[in-house]
């Protein structure tokens, strides 16, 4: 008996010593990544300082690149912007318990597993789960390009922040009413205000904006 209880400790203490050894060896790993990134980094520096007599892209810019007063307004704009983003989720999340209950008035046995999470879209072909996929999609297709619009607009607003900002209001009120058209449970209603068309315009223009910021650094304009 005692072999047998030696044995079950020993077992349990290699299940208990298991996953500290995983999260061992991931953290050996991402260390060495790190290390291996900062080596590419030390690396570049000391070629930099070697050929940047050589290589006219290396050379620094002879005027400084000045952050305008107006990049606040930039700054504020990409805050409203997440908050915007956290509204979409937001009404995303309520939306499921309302349309548990919705389901179970109609008689759906499977209301909690197709509203709840994990789902992220609910299954099937009726009208609620229409509804509330056209719901997830406004806020879904939403941070599908958020982050190269806030990226664009953060680089694009040093030298244009005044065109940035505008994009960004103009961004901010489009998703909005883009989101609440395709609430309606209408995908073709996602364009039914004359904002919607306007979250594309608006994040071409601040890729515009960003690329012009680059184009300037780089002519050290």
């Amino acid at each position: 008996q005692g072999s047998h209880l030696g044995s079950r400790g020993l077992q349990f203490a290699s299940l208990r010593q298991g996953p500290l050894t995983r999260m061992s060896g991931i953290l050996v790993k991402l260390g060495g990544i790190v290390a291996g990134c900062g080596g590419l980094a030390a690396l570049e520096v000391a070629l930099s300082k070697r050929y940047s007599s050589k290589l006219a892209l290396l050379q620094p810019t002879s005027t400084t690149l000045v952050v305008p007063r107006m990049y606040g307004v930039v700054l504020l704009n990409a805050v409203g912007s997440a908050f915007a983003m956290f509204f979409l989720g937001m009404k995303v999340g309520m939306s499921r318990s309302k349309f548990v209950e919705k389901a179970k008035k109609d008689g759906d046995e499977h209301a909690e597993e197709r509203f709840s999470y994990p789902k992220m879209y609910a299954e099937g072909f009726g009208q609620l789960a229409t509804d509330f996929n056209c719901i997830q999609r406004g806020h879904q297709q939403a941070l599908e390009t958020y982050p190269q619009v806030l990226v664009c607009s953060l680089v694009g607003g040093l030298k244009h922040p005044v065109l940035t900002s505008i994009g960004q209001v103009v961004w901010l009120i489009a998703r909005v009413k883009w989101a609440a058209g395709y609430a309606s449970g209408d995908p073709k209603k996602r364009y039914s205000s004359k904002w919607s068309f306007h979250i594309w315009t608006s994040m071409l223009l601040q890729f515009t904006l960003a690329a012009s910021t680059a184009v300037q650094v780089l002519l050290d304009i």
